[in-house]
């Protein structure tokens, strides 16, 4: 299951009425966590539900557009009017058999965006309509979908600096850059186990990152833009 799918309590503890023993967990598992959506290729695209528990799993979708991500301003809106968003997740609401699998469809609405579209897509159980003799307590958990739509001309442009042991990264281009396995090594050293780990994360279009570096020695990422990836050493 991939690192950035992002896991979320969310009704907690909630007292219901289930047939079940006393606790139960809904179990919900998808088969991916992030969309890319790229130019030349399909604009729609599916994410397989299963439910390996032994009762019925109620579930509602909810799309929201992301704005300004990846700075203090970021914030959330729900997606209302599909063809303003650019987006068309569906169905809204579904029932996933004991055992059973859905499908939840992604459509791209605006493949000739000229800005990335970010969202993320709420997957959420929600409780069905149990009937029981004795009260317990059920968990349910849901998880988020992150889609990331790139605009016609993705150019994505990651800008370095170094001032002493101060490392600046920008991104001046138009499309998310993913800096992952970020790390530095002291000079002449030849044992992995010295090598420190680095800030990870996405770099929206717009974003910088100021990273305190560990040695006067060049650093190292893994750089991934849409589906493509690539190593880079930074002097």
């Amino acid at each position: 299951m991939s690192k950035e799918l992002s896991l979320k309590l969310l009704l907690g503890l909630t007292c219901l009425l289930i047939l079940s023993p006393p606790a139960s967990l809904a179990e919900m598992i998808l088969n991916n966590s992030i969309i890319h959506f790229e130019p030349g290729q399909p604009n729609r695209q599916d994410i397989v539900v299963e439910n390996s528990a032994n009762e019925p799993l109620y579930l509602k979708v909810t799309p929201y557009s992301i704005f300004n991500p990846g700075t203090e301003e970021q914030s959330r809106e729900k997606v209302v009017n599909p063809k303003k968003s650019g987006l068309l997740v569906s169905p809204n609401k579904l029932v996933v058999p004991p055992k059973g699998r859905k499908l939840i469809r992604f459509l791209n609405l605006n493949p000739r965006r000229n800005q990335e579209g970010v969202y993320r897509v709420a997957v959420e159980p929600v409780a069905g309509k149990l009937i029981a003799k004795k009260a317990g307590l059920k968990i349910l958990i849901g998880y988020e979908v992150l889609v990331l739509a790139q605009p016609t001309n993705p150019n994505p442009k990651l800008i370095a600096t170094r001032e002493g042991q101060n490392l600046k990264l920008s991104n001046k281009g138009s499309t998310n850059i993913h800096l992952l396995q970020g790390k530095q090594c002291p000079p002449q050293s030849t044992h992995a186990e010295d090598c420190k780990s680095l800030r990870n994360g996405r770099l929206y279009p717009g974003n910088e990152w100021t990273i305190s570096l560990p040695y006067d020695a060049p650093v190292e990422y893994q750089i991934a833009t849409g589906t493509q990836n690539s190593l880079r050493s930074i002097p």
